[in-house]
């Protein structure tokens, strides 16, 4: 911005109620004008013009404008305002009462509304249990009726939000809460929640995170990763909850802090109305659906009117035990609000049609939410938990812990579950949304089939038995201690003052940069989740720290320490001065070339499926000034045409060979140019391919086959002379590959390559933890290539196209490289292109 833009601007701006002159000022020189300064230095700074405007919080919450390049508070003035934009964060309409300096420690348990439903009932209960060993800090995101209640029960109660909580003002509140009352932990009630979870575990306050949802029903599905990839426990009320989310996250099965543990039974806070159609405490009614029940036998069902509470299907039961027993009385009584079929035009309007045909007549009765159930749950002679997907609901805790017989679908909820559990009450659950056999069942109970009074006993006791409220509250708070304890603090001062971290290789591509402190803590929560486990290639956020450590192999040759004492690797390497060993290795980069002349002998062999991308591989190439001899491979004569026309400018030796479209780019190198790499004319072959990868997604294959060549061949960097340079004054340097920040294991791999391994003359069982070069490329000595030559394998030997994306001899072969090198008596080394990754 120019004098006269910045003169232009300032003007705009001089009139704006949001621009505090005078208090913006005595942060400045004498004489200085405080809105050209602001113009030109104090917006760009985060400065803000007043309490009523924060520059930083508009550009973070609004991308678009950020992107756009705006002043921020001209773009407020002139548009956002009408545009209902937040000039603020919603942090600072928050109230953050101070806590005595000594006392209790404090924990923090965080519930998505105040309403009187599931998950923000059982957040009361644990505020309230809780702070018989805490002072429980209590943020409500919603409002709702319990509003009060859970500021009685909170030593400290924050919030509900003015509006919608934003990851930008998620990121300021968690910074309030852990500067002004340090919990030891949190307690994240429900996944909606899970906006403030990442910001929370980067302030330094490790989260248990309750996930009552089903991941089938939550959209994005992907959000629910802010949980799963911070929390350091997941608790699930139910084994089917669980099982959802581990159909949309596999690393689920593998990470480490999941449990399932069903909550105790919720009493809730005494309402303080009383709904229409409601019941005295003693039974009698005050007109509704517990009139004329005499004689009949009462099944009750409770919740919210939706598809997902199954009223529907409660409807089917009751025409169908109708239906099956006409000489039984029934009476049906669905409670809860959302029945409208006069105005709701989608769920309310199809049961309507559905009780008009079913002809039920007086067995059966919608009737609204009450404040208290207890006269229903005293007439009920059976409980029907009707929900295609229901967690672990109150109202199913409620009815087996007063030994109301509840009958439930299978798979269908966490209630099925407990039942399904005791041979005494397995009768009780029925085959998934199987509605005629609920009714049967019924029926059986009606007719007096079943003795009522011994089965009520035994539903009692399964009850007292699962639902166990207390018990619940000190498995979570176990829970949180250890997720304290995970954060040692020793680990994290090691890593911030050896700086040991690379943030490049630790965080995914395009992350935002974290501050001190908050890259650490990812570090050791990476570790505590995904660390020492075998199968940890199903998380791409677990990743190597720092180049030229493996985390897992120094783990387990110190299990005391990092398994068993559940210390950082790499803190504990650091602080033992770094010895090297095989979980560390040499890392060639740009800043470290070594000196030595460089005249060997060196080919590329480049195999390409797709031709098209030969070009970037020429380009990259001739940033070097190493001349090597090119060896390329595809599958027609047509592609190999393609080649010859895209490298014939290229200043050495040539050659394009045609060979099945079998074993993809690694049959063509060890069968295809087998003679080439042992017949001694070079010292060095590398291998190279046009990688799509299109089964990890297009754009996936783009990025890793551009980061493989950026660390191997060039672009910014003149990679190929580093490697010649790296060969030639290392005469033990076998095998040089990217330094990748990725760390897989073998995946489906292990048993073709220690089959192989055997027949190379590799009798030890192979390593649980290594380095490979992901993705087949690499430079090597063609004496550290040939155990694999040995194998003599012919094209019969590779599969035919379509192969498979994991378990074939391909990546056998791909995982067995480092281990042919060192059984030829040589090393292996990575290099690394700084800033690189994918």
């Amino acid at each position: 911005m120019n004098r006269a833009e910045a003169e232009a601007l300032a003007g705009s701006l001089r009139s704006s109620a949001l621009f505090d002159g005078a208090g913006y000022g005595r942060l400045l020189p004498a004489g200085m004008d405080p809105v050209l300064h602001y113009v030109v230095a104090g917006e760009r700074m985060g400065w803000r013009p007043s309490a009523g405007f924060d520059p930083y919080y508009y550009l973070e919450r609004y991308g678009d404008i950020a992107a756009a390049g705006i002043s921020p508070l001209w773009h407020y003035e002139h548009n956002g305002r009408d545009e209902r934009r937040q000039p603020v964060s919603l942090a600072d309409g928050l109230i953050y009462p101070q806590l005595a300096t000594e006392g209790a420690p404090v924990v923090l348990v965080l519930s998505h509304e105040a309403s009187r439903t599931g998950a923000p009932v059982l957040g009361w209960n644990l505020i309230r249990h809780l702070s018989d060993r805490y002072r429980v800090v209590s943020l409500v995101l919603r409002g709702g009726e319990l509003e009060r209640d859970f500021e009685a029960a909170a030593a400290v109660s924050i919030g509900p939000l003015a509006e919608y909580c934003h990851s930008a003002d998620a990121s300021r509140i968690a910074e309030r809460i852990a500067e002004v009352y340090a919990p030891l932990y949190a307690v994240a009630n429900s996944v909606e929640t899970r906006v403030i979870v990442p910001h929370l575990v980067a302030m330094g306050v490790p989260t248990v995170a309750l996930v009552h949802e089903f991941a089938a029903y939550v959209r994005p599905v992907d959000s629910m990763r802010q949980v799963y990839d911070f929390a350091s426990h997941v608790v699930f009320p139910a084994r089917v909850v669980a099982e959802s989310s581990a159909r949309f996250f596999s690393d689920m099965k593998v990470r480490a802090g999941v449990h399932v543990k069903s909550q105790g039974r919720n009493d809730p806070p005494r309402s303080r109305e009383i709904s229409n159609g409601s019941y005295s405490a003693e039974g009698k009614a005050l007109g509704g659906p517990l009139d004329e029940v005499e004689g009949r036998f009462v099944v009750i069902g409770a919740g919210f009117v939706q598809i997902r509470k199954g009223v529907d299907l409660f409807i089917a039961v009751a025409a169908a035990a109708r239906r099956l027993r006409p000489d039984l009385r029934f009476r049906f009584i669905w409670i809860g609000e959302g029945y409208d079929p006069v105005n709701d035009q989608d769920y309310s309007s199809y049961l309507a049609e559905q009780l008009v045909h079913s002809d039920l007549g007086d067995s059966l009765v919608m009737t609204p939410a009450v404040a208290d159930l207890e006269p229903f749950y005293a007439r009920a002679d059976a409980f029907l938990m009707s929900s295609r997907l229901d967690p672990q609901p109150n109202v199913g805790i409620d009815a087996v812990t007063r030994g109301i017989p509840t009958i439930c679908f299978e798979g269908a909820c966490g209630t099925a579950e407990i039942l399904s559990a005791d041979a005494d009450t397995r009768h009780l659950v029925v085959p998934h949304l199987d509605t005629h056999a609920a009714a049967e069942e019924i029926c059986r109970l009606a007719a007096g089939g079943t003795d009522i009074g011994r089965l009520r006993a035994t539903v009692a006791r399964v009850g007292r038995e699962a639902y166990d409220m207390k018990g619940y509250v000190g498995y979570l708070d176990a829970l949180g201690l250890d997720a304290a304890e995970s954060m040692n603090r020793e680990d994290l001062e090691t890593l911030v003052s050896s700086k040991a971290v690379d943030p490049a290789m630790l965080l995914p591509m395009d992350s935002d940069v974290l501050p001190e402190f908050e890259l650490e803590r990812m570090a050791l929560l990476r570790w505590s989740l995904w660390g020492g486990l075998e199968g940890t290639t199903a998380n791409p956020l677990f990743r190597r720290p720092c180049a030229g450590f493996h985390p897992q192999v120094y783990a387990k040759a110190h299990e005391q320490d990092c398994l068993a004492g559940r210390r950082s690797p790499l803190a504990h390497w650091v602080r033992n001065g770094r010895q090297r060993g095989p979980w560390s290795r040499t890392v060639f980069s740009p800043d470290n070339v070594p000196r030595a002349a460089t005249t060997q002998r060196i080919a590329l062999h480049g195999h390409f499926h797709y031709p098209e991308l030969a070009a970037n591989l020429c380009s990259r190439l001739l940033r070097n000034s190493t001349l090597v001899d090119l060896f390329l491979s595809t599958d027609s004569h047509e592609k190999a045409e393609q080649l010859r026309r895209t490298f014939r400018q290229y200043h050495g030796s040539v050659s394009v060979a045609v060979f099945p479209n079998r074993g993809r780019d690694i049959g063509a190198f060890l069968t295809g140019f087998a003679r080439e790499i042992v017949d001694g004319a070079y010292d060095v072959f590398g291998h190279v391919h046009g990688k799509r990868s299109l089964a990890a997604g297009a754009s996936l294959g783009d990025t890793w086959r551009n980061f493989l060549w950026e660390n191997l061949v060039g672009g910014e960097y003149a990679m190929l002379d580093l490697a010649a340079a790296a060969f030639a004054a290392t005469s033990e340097l076998g095998l040089l590959m990217a330094e990748d920040p990725h760390l897989l294991a073998w995946g489906a791999n292990r048993d073709i390559a220690q089959g192989f391994a055997g027949r190379i003359g590799i009798s030890t069982p192979l390593d649980d933890f290594f380095d490979f070069p992901i993705g087949n490329m690499f430079w090597a000595r063609p004496a550290a290539l040939h155990p694999l030559l040995t194998l003599g394998l012919d094209w019969s030997d590779w599969p035919t196209e379509p192969a498979d994306y994991d378990g074939t001899i391909m990546h056998a072969l791909e995982r067995l490289l480092p281990f042919a090198a060192r059984h030829a008596g040589l090393e292996v080394a990575g290099m690394r292109a700084p800033g690189t990754s994918w």
